[in-house]
C-alpha cells in the first residue's frame, strides 16, 4: 500500500520535510528557506529560528539530461518502456566529500577561522541499501553530516547539520539522519514544507513552485499521465471572504473554465466541493496535446476538489488533468493531503 503523507509517527514537536523523494523530520519550528527544482542536482536548506540549519544536496544520474542525440533517444525509449537506468558500480565517496569539505574550509579561512575535519571509514547502512561516510568539522561553526549512495535510486546525497559551538548539532543530526529517506516508497512521492504535507504518484515531477506569505503552489507533470496542481491558502476565513467553496473553486481554480459540474462531497472530514469537466476549445486542446508529447495522449479530463480546514484555518484546492480513459487520482490525492 502506498504511504500516506500523514505524520502519524511524529510527535507534536516534529515537522515533516519532503522534497523530490528526500524525506525527513526536523524540530517543529524549523522551516524550509531554500530549494532547487533540478532533479539531477538537488538542494534543500532548512533553518532553525536560531543559528542552526540543515543542508541537503544530491546528485541523481537517472534524472540528468542527456548531452547527445543518442543519449536523448536512449532516455526516451527507456522512459516509454519504463526501463530502469543501467546499474553502475558503487563510487568512491571520499573524493566527492573531500571536495565538499574543501569548499567549507575555504569559507572558514576567509573568516580567519582555523578549520579541522574528521572523516570516518566507509560503512554500510539501511540493510546494505546505502554506502555511507560520516564526517564532522569545526571552523567558523560546527558541522556534522554524512555522504551516502543509495543502491536503490542510485542517488548520491550529502547532508549536514550546521551550527555554532553552543548548539546541540550532534543531537539534532542524529535525530534527523535516523529517519531520512532518499527516494519515494510505494510508488508515491511525499512533498512537505511550511506545514503542507501531500503525496503524488512517483512518475510526476515538479514543474513549478511558488511560496508566498499565506500561499503555496506546487505543480507536477507526467507527459503520459497528465498534470497535478496543488494550492493552499492560509487564513482561509480572510482569503475566501464571502465566497462559498464552490464559488472559490470556480473563480480561483479552472473549474468554470472547463465547464465543470459540481458535487458536494467530504474531504478529510470536512465539507468539500468536487468538480469534473473537460478541456475544450482549439487552443486549449492543442496546448494539452503539446504538453503530452511524445505520448500523443492529451490530458483533457479535468477534476478538482476544494475544502476548508476549520482546525488550521487553511483552504486547499487540488486540480488534475488526465488523458481520456485514465483512472482518476483525485481520491488518492485528497486522502494523502494532510490538513490537520
Amino acid at each position: 500500500m502506498a504511504p500516506r503523507a500523514k505524520r502519524d509517527n511524529q510527535t507534536e514537536d516534529r515537522a515533516l520535510i519532503g522534497w523530490d523523494g528526500i524525506r525527513f523530520t526536523v524540530p517543529g519550528d524549523w522551516n524550509v528557506t531554500g530549494v532547487s527544482a533540478d532533479r539531477a542536482n538537488g538542494y534543500l536548506k532548512v533553518d532553525s529560528p536560531q543559528t542552526m540549519f540543515l543542508q541537503v544536496k544530491w546528485a541523481d544520474p537517472s534524472a540528468a539530461r542527456p548531452r547527445t542525440l543518442a543519449g536523448m533517444v536512449t532516455q526516451m525509449l527507456r522512459a516509454v518502456r519504463k526501463q530502469p537506468e543501467p546499474a553502475s558500480d558503487s563510487p568512491d565517496l571520499r573524493p566527492t566529500l573531500e571536495a565538499y569539505l574543501k569548499e567549507t574550509e575555504r569559507r572558514a579561512r576567509k573568516q580567519r577561522q582555523q578549520f579541522d575535519c574528521k572523516i570516518r571509514p566507509q560503512t554500510s547502512e539501511a540493510g546494505g541499501e546505502r554506502v555511507a561516510v560520516h564526517f564532522t568539522w569545526t571552523g567558523g561553526g560546527v558541522g556534522q553530516g554524512k555522504i551516502w549512495r543509495c543502491t536503490t535510486c542510485r542517488r548520491t546525497v550529502i547532508a549536514q547539520v550546521v551550527g555554532q559551538g553552543k548548539d546541540p548539532v550532534a543531537d539534532v543530526a542524529a535525530s534527523v539522519f535516523s529517519d531520512m529517506r532518499d527516494h519515494p516508497e510505494g510508488g508515491w512521492t511525499v512533498w512537505g514544507l511550511f506545514d503542507l504535507v501531500m503525496a503524488v504518484p512517483q512518475s510526476f515531477v515538479l514543474r513549478s513552485h511558488k511560496f508566498l506569505s499565506g500561499y503555496i503552489r506546487l505543480e507536477f507533470g507526467d507527459r503520459r499521465e497528465g498534470r497535478i496542481l496543488a494550492e493552499r491558502w492560509g487564513l482561509a476565513n480572510i482569503a475566501r471572504k464571502k465566497f462559498t467553496i464552490r464559488e472559490w473553486l470556480g473563480q480561483m481554480g479552472e473549474a468554470q473554465k472547463h465547464g465543470s459540474e459540481y458535487a458536494d462531497v467530504t474531504a478529510n472530514g470536512h465539507p468539500a466541493v468536487r468538480a469534473t469537466g473537460r478541456v475544450s476549445g482549439l487552443l486549449a486542446t492543442l496546448g494539452a496535446a503539446r504538453d503530452s508529447l511524445p505520448s500523443l495522449r492529451p490530458a483533457t479530463e479535468y477534476e478538482a476538489c476544494a475544502w476548508e480546514c476549520d482546525e488550521t484555518n487553511k483552504l486547499y484546492v487540488l486540480q488534475t488533468w488526465r488523458p481520456r480513459g485514465a483512472s482518476s487520482l483525485m481520491g488518492d490525492l485528497v486522502a494523502r493531503c494532510e490538513c490537520h
